[in-house]
């Protein structure tokens, strides 16, 4: 019996098997194992020439505009799952208006997406293709909130001071039924004397704040809030609302940049807020309206470390974008499994020239490893706001042999399906030779950080063993099922030599399987 049946078989019994078979089914039906047949014009976004083996597979989530070149009128609003070449694996035609940042999407768990459109947020499971009315509307972010089942969005109101206008935002949460719980008013957090000089406005009311992202941390229970206009970011008590610091152009924190110098400004204007670790984050920085120099248009990827104990902020990593990335607006940087970064230079202005979006994936050292632009054809230009690069299935990398000579074991580190902002649960079965060997509950880390699950050998006979993990997650889908599985492979022992790696091929957790096996020979001592 195969690796997969055993294990639907012993583990989840005959009708947990059922309900998953008749779950996979759905999932055919829907298209999420096959493309769909469309006539998109998603084929004007083209792949980097070069496909490097380091750039991290999987589809790209997101929503695409068709937009107006002359008049920036919106056309089209579509929510889009592509593979890595352009290829529409799901779509949906969603409700627009003229403002893109009304429409954020993204997935809160195996199933299931919550997005924005004109006329309210929505839930939409892609198995059962049933989409639920939040009953609730907002800009630029639907953050889910896991512990409270709720819901976190923006929304605009403008308030009259000395006889001017000025906008702000609420950050309203509400429940599943579109209940408004409660307000927090953006307000509290600036004045008007931090107004941008270049005059930001609003339906003709100076933008003093312009929230656009939003992260609630579970175990801090904190917020943390991007205000665009202000050049800065809050951590905020999620309770009480309460102000606990701001860093940034008028926060409380010592800024240096990537050469270690001290510095007013960190950045300009920036998008798409996301905490990637303990004391780390990512944001991307439009540089639009450079108050240290106006003709200064470099959008960059940057990740900030901070130490809260010094009050001190570092840039750590920075990619900048040549002048053909710089995006006026919108735009979004993203942790990948693999350390590269996901980098989102959505609405492109060029010399003046409006062209597209201009996506790319980059490593550490700045490398180039992956790329889709949209340049303008005839009146027609494409947007892209924010982007996320998912699997349908738990990561799983190759097995790794580690200490060969004392206490030789297997290592996998598995990763959750997308980068989630909260912990999900799952299970683990390792097989040798095709049985069951070792299982347990799992916890996924935050943030796609990596989870590490050792096996230890037993003694063993002479020849090949094959071994192999197989990760499910909370909707019982199976790593095995993905497209991109690395968690099997062969070892071959010999009983009457050390344990020594001969040969080793690391296939890396970004490169499809091909083969079905990874071969791993070394020799084994009897003692």
């Amino acid at each position: 019996m195969s690796i997969k049946k055993r294990l639907l078989v012993s583990k989840f019994g005959k009708l947990k098997l059922a309900m998953l078979i008749f779950s996979l089914l759905i999932v055919q039906i829907t298209g999420i194992n096959g493309y769909i047949s469309t006539s998109s014009n998603l084929q004007i976004l083209n792949s980097h020439d070069t496909i490097s083996s380091e750039r991290f597979e999987g589809y790209n989530l997101y929503v695409l505009d068709l937009i107006t070149y002359d008049t920036s009128m919106f056309i089209s609003r579509k929510i889009l799952i592509t593979d890595l070449e352009g290829n529409i694996h799901t779509e949906r035609e969603i409700s627009h208006n003229n403002i893109v940042s009304d429409c954020p999407v993204e997935f809160i768990n195996s199933t299931t997406l919550v997005y924005g459109e004109s006329g309210g947020a929505k839930l939409w499971n892609l198995e059962t293709n049933v989409t639920v009315n939040l009953n609730f509307e907002g800009h630029h972010e639907v953050e889910y909130d896991y512990l409270r089942d709720t819901y976190y969005t923006f929304n605009r109101y403008v308030t009259e001071i000395d006889e001017e206008f000025y906008s702000y935002d609420y950050i309203n949460e509400y429940n599943s039924s579109g209940h408004l719980i409660r307000s927090l008013d953006t307000q509290n957090y600036t004045n008007i004397s931090q107004i941008c000089p270049f005059e930001d406005f609003f339906n003709s009311s100076s933008d003093v704040f312009h929230a656009n992202s939003l992260v609630i941390d579970e175990d801090e229970d904190v917020i943390y809030l991007n205000g665009r206009s202000t050049n800065t970011f809050y951590k905020i008590d999620r309770q009480t609302g309460d102000l606990i610091w701001a860093l940034g152009r008028y926060g409380n924190f010592s800024n240096y940049d990537i050469y270690g110098d001290l510095r007013e400004f960190l950045w300009f204007h920036s998008h798409s807020l996301e905490k990637i670790g303990d004391n780390k984050f990512l944001l991307f920085d439009n540089d639009n309206h450079n108050q240290t120099d106006a003709t200064n248009h470099d959008s960059r990827l940057v990740e900030i470390t901070i130490d809260e104990d010094k009050m001190q902020a570092n840039v750590t990593w920075e990619w900048i974008g040549t002048e053909e990335y710089w995006s006026l607006i919108w735009g979004d940087c993203d942790l990948l499994p693999n350390s590269n970064k996901l980098g989102v230079f959505g609405y492109t202005l060029y010399k003046g020239k409006t062209e597209g979006a201009k996506i790319v994936e980059v490593n550490n050292d700045g490398e180039i490893l992956w790329e889709l632009s949209s340049p303008k054809e005839e009146n027609l230009k494409y947007a892209i706001y924010t982007m996320d690069r998912i699997r349908f299935a738990p990561i799983t990398s190759e097995p790794r042999l580690i200490d060969s000579k004392s206490n030789p074991y297997f290592e996998w580190d598995v990763w959750y399906n997308f980068r989630s902002k909260t912990n999900f649960t799952g299970e683990y079965f390792i097989y040798l030779d095709d049985q069951l060997v070792q299982s347990d509950n799992i916890t996924f880390p935050k943030y796609w950080q990596p989870l590490t699950i050792q096996y230890n050998l037993p003694e063993v006979t002479d020849g090949r063993h094959e071994i192999s993990i197989v990760v499910v997650d909370e909707g019982g889908h199976l790593s095995i099922d993905s497209a991109f599985y690395d968690g099997e492979g062969s070892a071959k022992f010999r009983l009457k030599w050390n344990l020594e790696l001969i040969l080793g091929t690391s296939l890396g957790i970004g490169v499809p399987v091909i083969s079905a096996s990874i071969f791993v020979w070394f020799k084994f001592l009897k003692k």
